[in-house]
């Protein structure tokens, strides 16, 4: 391990041990009012946001500061990395803009472009928040993919609206493209680390693809996993209940499978992607932990901070619109330390 790698890996298990803990998350699930989650933030690393910033005095640009934050930290790791850190991280950020692009595209299609839109946007993109507004000025998915700061994201997502004219086909589309293109590109630079969610990522869109009647082998992620081994025979099913029922057995973890075949019909597609992505950041957790000294807990590092950001925005949005503490709670993440 190179003195960058090492020194990289401290920083962030040193980030991490300045995280909110479990009993700080349980306060703030338990806390009357946003002021007292903001006590319990101070004491954290979060305490610089809070001095910008209080959420109960703007909530919106709070929002915009933790991602930001997020952000800039990320900018600040590749900075300081090179050679295979830095792979990771370009490679990294590039699912994260994905992801940006993801949720414009889909409120681009459904005509549903609100200013909300901009607070879940992690800006990461090389030419910052302005060109995150241009896309989002445009009512027409196929002008505004022009936009795209990346060519590889560009490309993809002008292909996968080139499929169908359908909003809810090509929001399918649009997703699984994007997807496929950032996760086979993370796969050329740590296959171990991106192997679960590429495995993860192939069933639920083979589930989606049936549920549609769409051609399940268009944003398949070839070459990796159980799911491509066994796709002749489920392209060939009817049902994603067929489909997670053929790879329980098969399957690296089954508990999220089983949570889902339990579900009804209607649900069973959205309770498996909820599943499997708890499961993920439980395993993102635990592999920080025990195996801390690689090159990909700084990976691992900044999935849990990016669920570690969703979590407080969450908890506190709760004390605003006085959401129920057991329904909240279910909807934590399982990364804190106790």
């Amino acid at each position: 391990m190179t003195s960058n790698i090492k020194y990289l890996v401290a920083k962030a298990h040193a980030n991490h041990a300045l995280s909110p803990s479990f009993d700080n998350i349980s306060a703030m699930l338990n806390a009357e009012r946003v002021i007292d989650v903001e006590n319990i933030l101070l004491n954290t690393s979060y305490s610089a946001i809070l001095d910008e910033i209080r959420p109960s005095v703007d909530l919106t640009e709070f929002e915009f500061a933790l991602r930001r934050y997020y952000a800039r930290m990320l900018h600040l790791y590749k900075n300081s990395s090179s050679g295979e850190v830095a792979k990771l991280l370009n490679a990294y950020m590039l699912v994260i803009e994905a992801e940006n692009m993801d949720i414009i595209f889909q409120a681009i299609i459904k005509n549903n472009v609100t200013p909300d839109l901009e607070k879940v946007i992690i800006p990461v993109g090389k030419y910052g928040f302005r060109r995150y507004q241009r896309i989002m000025q445009n009512t027409k998915a196929e002008i505004a993919s022009d936009f795209i700061a990346y060519p590889e994201l560009r490309r993809a997502v002008t292909k996968a609206l080139d499929q169908s004219s359908d909003p809810d086909e090509q929001i399918f589309h649009v997703s699984s493209a994007l997807s496929h293109i950032t996760y086979s590109i993370l796969n050329e630079v740590s296959p171990t680390w991106i192997r679960l969610e590429i495995e993860f990522e192939n069933l639920t869109t083979i589930c989606r693809s049936i549920k549609m009647g769409l051609d399940p082998n268009i944003w398949l992620i070839p070459n990796k996993g159980k799911v491509n081994k066994y796709k002749s025979s489920l392209k060939n099913m009817s049902t994603p209940r067929e489909v997670i029922s053929f790879m329980l057995p098969m399957f690296p973890v089954t508990r999220p499978l089983e949570v889902a075949l339990a579900a009804d019909d209607k649900d069973i597609i959205n309770v498996l992607e909820s599943q499997l992505s708890t499961y993920l950041f439980y395993k993102r957790k635990r592999d920080f932990v025990i195996f801390g000294n690689r090159k990909e807990a700084i990976l691992d590092y900044f999935t849990l901070k990016r669920a570690e950001i969703e979590d407080i925005s969450r908890i506190i949005l709760s004390k605003t619109k006085k959401i129920d503490n057991d329904e909240l709670r279910k909807m934590i993440y399982p990364i804190y330390k106790r």
